[in-house]
Formats: C-alpha cells, sequence, structure tokens
C-alpha cells in the first residue's frame, strides 16, 4: 500500500504572556472583587465522518461519557457519508461538525456566511491498497479500476490530482468506481483477490 497523499507539516505557534511583579509596597484596591458568574452547561450536538474525521475526537468522546467534562453535554453522532451530515448543519441540527474542507467553503456561501470554520488540518491518511504486490507507483496504476469513496469531496479532488501530475487520465488510462463508504471498498478488497482500493485510516 502506498501513501498518496502529502502530509503537511503544520506550524505550532504558541504565545507566552509574561506579568510584571508588582511592587510589595502598593496598597491593594479597596474596591470588591467580582464574583465570576457560573455559567450553566449547554447542550452541544457534535457530528462527525466515520474514519480519519471523526478519529481525532476519540478521547473527548470518552472523557464525555467518563463525565469529566462538565462545561457542556456533548453529544456525539457519527455518519457515514458526506450526505448525511449536510442536512444536519443546514438545518441547524448540530452546533459542531468535522466535515471536508471543501464542503465547509461549499456550506459558507450557501449559508450566507452564517457558519464559522474553527480549524482546519490535513492529514497524510490516504492509501492506494491491494491484497497483492503490483503497484509500487502511480504509474503501476495504468488500465487498472480503483475503488474509492468520497466522490465530491477531499478524496476525489487529491485522487485526480496525483494521477494528472503523473500522467495518467481518469476515464482513460484509469477506472475509478466511486463506492458511497469506504467498508464498501474494504468488501471489494475481500471479494477480489485483483481489486485497488483507494482507502483512509483506520480502514486500511
Amino acid at each position: 500500500m502506498k501513501n498518496i497523499a502529502k502530509k503537511l507539516l503544520t506550524t505550532i505557534l504558541s504565545v507566552a504572556l509574561l506579568a510584571g511583579c508588582a511592587p510589595t509596597t502598593k496598597k491593594e484596591s479597596s474596591t470588591p472583587k467580582e464574583t465570576p458568574k457560573i455559567v450553566d452547561p449547554v447542550d452541544v450536538n457534535v457530528a462527525a465522518l466515520k474514519g480519519p474525521t471523526s478519529m481525532g475526537m476519540v478521547q473527548m468522546m470518552k472523557e464525555n461519557d467518563e463525565g469529566k467534562i462538565t462545561s457542556n453535554n456533548y453529544k456525539f453522532e457519527i455518519l457515514s457519508a458526506v450526505d448525511e451530515v449536510t442536512p444536519k448543519i443546514v438545518k441547524g441540527d448540530v452546533d459542531i461538525a468535522a466535515v471536508p474542507a471543501n464542503l465547509a467553503s461549499v456550506l459558507y456561501n450557501k449559508m450566507e456566511k452564517n457558519l464559522q470554520v474553527l480549524a482546519i488540518n490535513t492529514l497524510g491518511v490516504l492509501y492506494i491498497c491491494e491484497t497483492g504486490d503490483s503497484i509500487h507507483s502511480v504509474a503501476d496504476l495504468k488500465g487498472k479500476t480503483i475503488y474509492a469513496s468520497g466522490k465530491g469531496a477531499t478524496p476525489e479532488y487529491v485522487l485526480n490530482y496525483i494521477l494528472e501530475k503523473n500522467g495518467l487520465q481518469v476515464g482513460t488510462d484509469v477506472t475509478i468506481e466511486w463506492k458511497s463508504e469506504h467498508a464498501e471498498c474494504v468488501q471489494a478488497l475481500a471479494q477480489d483477490p485483483n481489486a485497488i482500493a483507494m482507502l483512509p485510516q483506520p480502514f486500511v
């Protein structure tokens, strides 16, 4: 199996705030300090796609189930396809959703900018998989059929880009058979010893 997505290095910026020491002779203010207001926890509905998109939430889900998170009441929903997440975002059924970046931009404009992007990350999690040992480079994909999921989203754009940059044209040199879920691609690999699939973790 070959990793066909280039990993991007993430630069973490940290800001340190330095506080000076106040003179010991300074008198304390006689103004009474305000008591911090206690904010009641609110219900937060979170949706994410099955696979790498939701894997990063596992620790938070675990702590939420164990009652270690008390700031809000989180409810997580893991969905199989982008088509299941989109209507929930548009209708306001979810407060936070982890979705492909291209979908976020589409929804941002469709919802008249009534949407905020919190973070974008890029992971090298797309792999070309086979049960044999015939694929050693992108050039070896010529004349092959690839099972994949994620049409109209990041997986399709990444695969098309990689193939094009290596001189292969979809529909002419390579056939892509799109499935609705990654699990269907796994089934294709299990049933056909000559099958090739593009899969993300943890399906690999």
